[in-house]
């Protein structure tokens, strides 16, 4: 579903903008495949791109019985029961052997991501109503410090992330002693790989919300983060992305929907606090009919145990996140917005390493702002649904060269 609003507010220059919020089922695509879906609808220049209408080759109608349906189903589902079987015994060899890289990673750095996660107010069963808010970081900026701290891109979201839920917790008195768990989605797509479906699986990250000082939090986020890709790197090529499914959408609906009323997510303990998803996105400024995107924030889904997911994706010279939420566990999820922003105030006060030479952080010209929920909207993301803004004129910016990448 494709969603146009109107009705928003006028940019600080007096231009109309229009939002347009975008719903994928995330049985579809993933992430990936929302970049590449994206390319359909937004072009790399104000002037739109000139599509030829070709007509369908295709039928136009299709029958298709319940004998056919079941004939060419159940022999799918035998087929993919007896490869799961065959690679059962070399799938067994490689997971033995990614646990024993796990627990010596975490023996060897003191940071172990695979344990009980602490009771937090989000983890709990969730409720049928949603609390959204979004926030926009200048994007050089988070690199340079990146790379002023020897952090990836990944690990400054997961620290950025990390500290404004310190943070958040803290200030309600509900910060537990133990640090919180994030399942984060990996990618299993292969490079040029643009096909619309899903492959990614989890792994999971401790955050270090239990440490105090900042820089120690970093390298705490820096050490489970090499931990994670030393065990996933060896399984990475095992994990399946298609599994026998017949039925399968009946029964997860009615496990979930008996999860929900028995409240079980409230009475046992979750192995993740949070889910946190970082997705490339394009480099350069996209535009529909000819007005420029001014954001793109994610809008992904949560699910009983996890009531809140913290999607960010790279646009142009912005990092964007999209935090959704539960409206009950989180109705202040604005706050946690916020608390990212102070979050990235407080890295960029951190001293530089003395191992590390110093190196000027690139002046921004937008101010990390949060954004009130309602005045960002839509485009096709990660977990499936995502937030952009355009702006119905082009900017200054319109005119200066594209890259050569332009995927959204």
């Amino acid at each position: 579903k494709i969603h146009v609003l109107t009705g928003l507010s006028p940019t600080a220059e007096g231009c109309k903008r229009v939002g347009v919020y975008t719903q994928l089922h995330h049985a579809a695509v993933d992430g990936q495949a929302a970049v590449a879906l994206a390319n359909a609808l937004l072009d790399v220049t104000p002037q739109p791109r000139s599509i030829e209408a070709r007509a369908s080759q295709r039928q136009k109608v299709f029958r298709l019985g319940m004998v056919e349906m079941l004939r060419g189903a159940l022999g799918r589902e035998a087929a993919q029961v007896a490869q799961i079987v065959r690679d059962l015994p070399a799938t067994m060899g490689t997971l033995t052997g990614a646990a024993r890289t796990a627990l010596a990673g975490g023996a060897r750095t003191g940071v172990r991501n695979l344990t009980l996660a602490p009771n937090t107010p989000m983890n709990v069963s969730v409720s049928p109503q949603r609390a959204f808010a979004a926030v926009t970081l200048p994007l050089r900026q988070v690199k340079a410090l990146g790379k002023l701290h020897g952090a990836t891109i990944n690990d400054m979201v997961m620290a950025l992330c990390a500290s404004a839920l310190r943070r958040y917790l803290h200030h309600k008195g509900l910060l537990p002693r133990k640090s919180l768990v994030a399942a984060v989605p990996i990618s299993l797509r292969a490079a040029g790989d643009a096909s619309s479906n899903n492959q990614a699986s989890m792994s999971l990250i401790s955050l270090g919300t239990h440490i105090a000082d900042p820089a120690r939090r970093l390298a705490h986020v820096k050490a489970a983060g090499a931990t994670m890709k030393s065990a996933m790197g060896s399984v990475k090529n095992i994990l399946p992305t298609d599994f026998p499914s017949i039925g399968m959408p009946w029964l997860i609906e009615a496990a979930t929907a008996l999860v929900g009323k028995a409240k079980v997510a409230d009475r046992i303990g979750q192995v993740a606090n949070v889910t946190i998803s970082n997705v490339p996105g394009p480099p350069v400024p996209l535009y529909m009919a000819g007005a420029r995107m001014l954001s793109n924030y994610p809008t992904s889904i949560v699910v009983h145990g996890m009531a809140l997911n913290i999607t960010v994706q790279s646009y142009d010279q912005s990092l964007d996140f999209g935090l959704m939420a539960d409206a009950a566990a989180l109705p202040d999820v604005k706050v946690l917005a916020e608390a990212i922003t102070l979050a990235f105030d407080e890295l960029r006060a951190m001293p530089v390493p003395p191992t590390v030479a110093p190196a000027p952080v690139a002046p921004s010209r937008s101010r990390a702002r949060p954004a009130a929920v309602g005045k960002q909207v839509a485009k096709a993301t990660p977990a499936g649904r995502a937030g952009t803004a355009a702006q119905a004129a082009p900017s200054k910016s319109a005119s200066r060269p594209t890259r050569k990448r332009s995927t959204p």
